[in-house]
């Protein structure tokens, strides 16, 4: 399971970055669409765009104490993330690591016997579905910022939601 974190897992902040935990909100439903999905017997791996790094406005080791905390809190809820991968590059970087290309998906299929084909990506943005469809991989949209539907691309409320539609159809 391939999910985004902005936007899905947490409350994404309009025009500015999430750089320190104090700013981290976990969106409703998002630790119990984890948790439904690691009992479902899902590897989950987090992969999200993190430019914030590459423009200068956080660093590395801001975005890890960020994930430090976020993973101690799943795990206390039952749904701890297996990895959280990220790029750290700018749009302008052309980087293949940033969605929507799909290198962290490649990444994490080496990483991991993953079975690309029982895969699903979640995420808030047509480029996480992007990323995930050049990796073979479907996508559920999460609460997606405006614009159309994809053709043969489904919408949920939540993570949870998403969760749901997923185990239901395995």
């Amino acid at each position: 399971m391939f999910v985004d974190r902005d936007g899905v897992v947490n409350r994404r902040i309009p025009g500015d970055y999430v750089r320190s935990w104090d700013q981290f909100e976990f969106l409703p439903g998002a630790r119990a669409g984890l948790r439904l999905l690691r009992e479902a017997g899902y590897a989950l791996i987090v992969i999200t765009n993190q430019r914030g790094i590459g423009r200068g406005l956080m660093s590395e080791a801001d975005l890890a104490a960020v994930h430090e905390r976020m993973q101690a809190e799943l795990l206390r809820a039952g749904a701890g993330v297996d990895a959280i991968l990220h790029c750290p590059h700018d749009v302008h970087e052309n980087c293949g690591c940033r969605k929507p290309r799909p290198g962290m998906i490649e990444r994490a299929l080496g990483m991991f016997a993953i079975d690309r084909a029982r895969s699903w990506v979640v995420g808030d943005s047509l480029s996480d579905i992007e990323a995930g469809r050049a990796a073979g991989v479907p996508g559920i949209l999460v609460a997606a910022r405006g614009g159309a539907r994809p053709a043969g691309v489904d919408r949920a409320g939540s993570l949870l939601v998403a969760a749901r539609l997923i185990v239901g159809r395995r």
